[in-house]
């Protein structure tokens, strides 16, 4: 069935892309930490290691990130439901009671996370509304799978489990 293209119909149609969710994670030069949800997040390349991760213009967590030049990739697990709705809302105290680390990019590493993915800003482009922020890969951590751990994943404007 064909629509017309609105801002609407367009993040309609994109909630049928299923995906993964991460948080994305950063610092201020004061050590400050930031971060929000996302589920525009994707491998760009394996020779060199690149991620690419796409952050809305009006995210209190771009400025941090352009200008330390570091962010960590938080692969979310299923039972992490609550901390994405958190990251999901504007606010300065989403870490309170959040268990972290600092990563090889400085940036926070949350406990409990099916993957972390630490970064440095390879580049950035314009991408509309967006700036589209490429990677390099520094450092991966991964949890152990063979306990069972599944991802949390984000279908048609809900979460979803993997079947």
């Amino acid at each position: 069935m064909a629509t017309e293209v609105t801002p609407e119909n367009f993040r309609k149609a994109s909630g049928l892309w299923a995906t993964g969710v991460s948080i994305v994670t950063t610092v201020d030069a004061q050590g400050a930490a930031y971060g929000l949800t996302m589920n525009s997040v994707t491998s760009l390349s394996l020779n060199p290691p690149l991620y690419l991760v796409n952050v809305d213009n009006g995210s209190d967590t771009l400025a941090p990130m352009l200008a330390t030049r570091g962010f960590c990739i938080n692969v979310l697990a299923s039972d992490q439901q609550d901390l994405s709705n958190r990251f999901a809302k504007k606010g300065n105290d989403k870490f309170q009671g959040v268990a972290f680390e600092a990563g090889a990019s400085g940036a926070p590493r949350l406990a409990g996370a099916l993957m972390n993915i630490d970064c440095r800003i390879n580049a950035v482009h314009e991408g509309g509304d967006h700036q589209i922020i490429v990677g390099d890969v520094i450092a991966i951590v991964t949890a152990d799978t063979e306990s069972g751990i599944k991802p949390l994943l984000y279908y048609g404007g809900g979460y979803a489990d993997v079947t």
